[in-house]
């Protein structure tokens, strides 16, 4: 089986008009991560302990350089509270997407002298990310 590549992978992202737009080639990192939450159930005369599924979430980190593109997108949230959503696409590879609203909920811009001037995001998933093998 062959081993997956950043190659295969795209990502899009509601602009300020909200209009899904690919920004993929201003991303150089991405990190897609599931948790849930475990809740102890065990009683009294247990002799094991015992557990139940508890609330699930997942959230997308980003960084990439920055552009007019991803400046409209991500530069006015910079300081801003947000109370909309964006909607997300991200092809980890060909037939697989995952995609969901997102609230950004952490957005960076930065630089320095002689480099290219970044940005990053953490956005968390508003409700269950949808795993799909087409795209929108």
């Amino acid at each position: 089986m062959a081993h997956k590549t950043s190659i295969d992978m795209a990502m899009k992202i509601d602009n300020a008009a909200g209009s899904l737009t690919a920004i993929t080639g201003s991303v150089n990192s991405q990190a897609l991560s599931a948790a849930m939450s475990v809740l102890e159930d065990s009683a009294m005369g247990d002799e094991e302990r015992t557990y139940l599924p508890g609330l699930a979430g997942s959230t997308l980190d980003l960084s990439g350089f920055l552009n007019t593109t991803t400046d409209g997108i991500f530069g006015p949230l910079v300081g801003n509270r947000t109370c909309k959503t964006k909607t997300v696409e991200f092809k980890a590879y060909t037939s697989r997407y995952y995609k969901g609203e997102v609230y950004p909920t952490s957005v960076g811009i930065s630089g320095s002298p002689d480099t290219l001037e970044t940005w990053s995001a953490s956005l968390t998933f508003d409700g269950a990310v949808t795993r799909t093998s087409v795209a929108t």
